[in-house]
């Protein structure tokens, strides 16, 4: 399945394969937390009341806002769907000066049926709102592919597969552990054992760990969970 979307209810998954398919509602929420911004929620439509369509209590502002190319793959790399919103009085072209042209801002799509909404979005209250139903993907911003007084479209990558990331982020050494001798993360507090080069030692001045395998290993046993701090398969993987 693909890891940028979440688990669906075996309800909204039937729903999906119903023959007479209800509206099915996208629900934006554009992320700026990080940059030191907001969070924007967005809607392309309005709800029965001609207001905002309101989703688990939040309200998503109408905005025009439009996705292409987001489909679901099992292997290999994920596609790179687009977003497409209005440049509205400048809003896109503002923002984009002040945040990097966008890049790294965190994208969710929530997608449910109109006949899950929350009860405020209808004149007589709605007695099928249901606010666990919905399909969630998440995303991040991978570049501002173009930008006009009218509108801006933004290329989107899950945000394992966003160029530059680093998974896990620190270098993958094979046989150089990162951690401190005897600090957090390698935890060790026992009596001397060796010297850097393996060297059985009592001194506790020349007790330094080597940061290899056989020195963990020496330190917390042979059969023991190590606490390791490198990545002794790294060396295996093809580059």
């Amino acid at each position: 399945m693909n890891p940028r979307i979440s688990g669906m209810s075996g309800v909204m998954l039937q729903s999906l394969a119903d023959m007479q398919q209800d509206v099915l509602i996208d629900l934006w929420q554009l992320d700026f937390r990080e940059f030191g911004g907001e969070v924007f929620y967005l809607c392309n439509q309005v709800n029965e009341t001609g207001a905002a369509v309101v989703w688990q209590g939040q309200a998503y502002e109408p905005y025009p806002i439009h996705a292409d190319g987001f489909e679901m793959t099992a292997q290999g790399a994920g596609n790179r769907p687009t977003l497409s919103v209005s440049n509205l009085f400048g809003f896109v072209t503002a923002a984009s000066e002040q945040f990097n042209q966008l890049v790294g801002v965190t994208v969710i799509r929530r997608q449910t049926y109109a006949k899950f909404l929350d009860a405020a979005n209808f004149k007589a209250g709605n007695g099928t709102a249901d606010a666990s139903q919905e399909v969630v993907s998440k995303f991040v911003v991978e570049r501002l592919a173009s930008l006009t007084a009218e509108s801006a479209t933004f290329e989107l990558a899950a945000p394992s597969e966003s160029d530059g990331a680093v998974i896990p982020a620190r270098i993958m050494l094979a046989n150089v552990c990162c951690w401190q001798y005897r600090g957090e993360g390698c935890g060790y507090t026992g009596r001397a054992v060796a010297d850097r080069f393996d060297m059985p030692t009592n001194d506790p001045e020349k007790d330094i760990c080597s940061g290899s395998l056989t020195g963990c290993r020496a330190r917390f046993g042979a059969t023991a969970v190590l606490p390791y701090g490198g990545f002794p398969s790294s060396d295996k993987v093809n580059t």
